[in-house]
């Protein structure tokens, strides 16, 4: 008899089909300009969008941001361009090789005057805007929080504002590039950017942890910077003691102290979407910590960090999805990087395991749990295999869907099919 209930019981669960998982393929569009000789048009964005649409997305996650600069027409950031002298000043690595940093530079100035020529010929959000809802899909613009500075690329908002990025414990130095939101006007420079992407018809805004700077030469010192003056102050008014001058003093309260200003941040931002009743999502490294390891980048030289205060960001209505393991390595737990991460329970070697586990409960029904599928590979066959890996980590763990990064990579023969399959396998077709 028990044999028999078992035997029921199990065909019935076979034949209540998972919910769907939403396919998320994301659009960097510096890329596309990248990788082709000529300005991307019109044409080419329709039909890059219809055929994702074929092949199963549902939803475009385009990136605007762009190492300071914003691939639209906007005056928050500087024209589409490359400072040559710039990069001459501030190589991307250390000791590198004249003739090396030449070569980057006549590339990168290729790219700028083509970059140039597209926004004169149109808008690019308006575009992907335009051609997502004529097929149907969603359209949500991605915005790299941290990703303000690389070599021959400068900010706008940072040149205005230098003392805007997190800020070691002398005052004065800083790490370049990595905006600190603990100062009201840098908050204020990110609501206005997802305002002005909003009113083009976005659909979502989506913070990402993503950051280039993290590749460039850095301090070798843990815990270097995050001793902005509104944190500094933040903390002397609660604990009564100056960061900046204490040799000793409670470091997971000033990492709560940081995580704090990041959630009023993200809840300002959200406050823009959701009056328009468009979504907020909000990349998630794993972990008590979101970690800017540095030079060299997935090290264990974290040089600065904040707490993940997830909670209240599902709590207060204000993340509608996270996108977990955001611009990290989940797929290497071995590497020495998770070393610094200090995830609990153990997660045993399935980092996708322990974020399910862990996530999962507290944002059922709340925020959606979105996988980010790392950096794929350039070969049909191997791109098919990684991604029949993905569908079933989705699928195994519940996830609500998947960031698949990126679109560029199913542009080669017979890559939307691939991507076709990647669709047919979440719905459980394979």
């Amino acid at each position: 008899m028990r044999s028999i209930f078992f035997l029921l019981s199990l065909s019935l669960c076979l034949a209540t089909p998972l919910p769907a998982a939403e396919l998320i393929v994301d659009i960097d569009f510096n890329d596309e300009v990248y990788i082709r000789p000529e300005p991307m048009t019109e044409g080419e964005v329709a039909k890059l969008v219809r055929e994702l649409h074929e092949a199963g997305t549902d939803t475009l996650l385009v990136r605007m941001g762009f190492l300071g600069y914003f691939p639209y027409r906007t005056e928050l950031s500087y024209p589409m361009g490359f400072d040559a002298e710039h990069a001459r000043r501030h190589p991307y690595a250390r000791n590198l090789d004249p003739k090396e940093l030449e070569s980057f530079i006549e590339k990168r100035l290729e790219v700028a005057e083509r970059y140039r020529k597209v926004i004169e010929m149109y808008n690019p959000p308006e575009v992907f805007v335009r051609e997502g809802h004529k097929h149907g899909m969603k359209v949500v613009f991605w915005i790299d929080i941290f990703d303000d500075l690389y070599s021959g690329y400068r900010s706008k908002f940072i040149d205005e504002h230098p003392h805007c990025q997190w800020t070691a414990k002398d005052g004065k130095t800083v790490f370049q590039g990595l905006i600190s939101y603990a100062w009201p006007e840098a908050r204020a420079f990110r609501v206005a950017q997802a305002k002005e992407l909003l009113a083009l018809g976005a659909d979502g805004i989506h913070c990402s942890t993503s950051a280039h700077c993290r590749h460039l030469p850095n301090v070798q010192e843990t815990d270097a910077y995050g001793f902005e003056t509104p944190v500094v102050e933040e903390y002397r008014r609660r604990y009564g003691v100056d960061i900046r001058t204490a040799e000793e003093f409670d470091k997971e309260a000033w990492h709560t102290i940081k995580g704090e200003f990041m959630n009023r941040l993200y809840r300002e931002m959200a406050a823009e979407c959701h009056k328009l009743e468009k979504e907020f999502w909000v990349g998630l490294q794993l972990g008590p910590y979101t970690h800017f390891s540095a030079d060299p980048h997935f090290s264990t030289n974290v040089v600065a960090r904040y707490r993940n205060l997830w909670k209240p960001l599902v709590d207060e209505g204000i993340a509608d999805a996270f996108i977990v393991g955001d611009y990290e390595i989940c797929t290497s737990p071995d590497h020495p990087y998770w070393t610094v991460k200090g995830l609990e329970p153990d997660p045993k070697g399935d980092l996708f395991a322990w974020a399910a586990a862990h996530y999962g409960p507290h944002c059922q029904g709340k925020t959606k749990l979105y996988l980010f599928s790392e950096w794929l590979p350039g070969s049909a066959d191997a791109l098919d295999t990684r991604m029949a890996a993905w569908a079933k980590r989705v699928r195994d763990h519940g996830f609500d869907g998947i960031d698949v990064h990126e679109a560029m990579n199913f542009e080669i023969p017979g890559g939307m099919e691939i991507l076709k399959r990647f669709r047919d396998r979440l719905d459980g077709k394979d």
